[in-house]
């Protein structure tokens, strides 16, 4: 079956995108790392959204939660996003991250054995999220 409806917008011709979809499902608290696997292909990360059901609560401080490449090949973590105050969400809508300025082309490809995770780098839990959803675009190079 073809997909005759798929053209990509103009400067993207010949790259297809695909989701990595990432389900926030253990119990959250400061440093709890939730790791989203990788993808068969090589490919360059785009953008970011996170959205949540049920939107995390702390009464002393901020949840905060970064998005970050894990580098197989350099065995370490490569920030992409600033801290994302996950307080600041609306329950069933998704917020896009920003991605950092400053990456380069390298740190925003990942090669075979990467993973993406989204890590929480501050905060007291009172209330756990639910449905806490973190989804990237990746355009695929190979």
């Amino acid at each position: 079956m073809a997909f005759n409806f798929f053209s990509p917008k103009p400067g993207r011709f010949g790259v297809a995108s695909t989701l990595l979809v990432g389900r926030c499902n253990a119990t959250m608290a400061n440093g709890v790392i939730y790791n989203f696997g990788s993808h068969p292909a090589k490919c360059v990360i785009n953008q970011a959204v996170v959205s949540a059901g049920t939107v995390p609560v702390s009464n002393a401080g901020t949840i905060t939660g970064v998005l970050q490449k894990y580098d197989a090949s350099a065995n370490a973590a490569v920030p992409l996003t600033a801290s994302t105050n996950l307080e600041t969400l609306v329950a069933h809508e998704g917020r896009n991250i920003t991605l950092l300025a400053t990456l380069t082309d390298a740190q925003k490809t990942l090669d075979t054995g990467d993973t993406l995770r989204f890590v929480i780098t501050s905060g007291t839990v009172d209330t756990q999220p639910v449905d806490l959803m973190v989804n990237t675009e990746l355009l695929v190079l190979e």
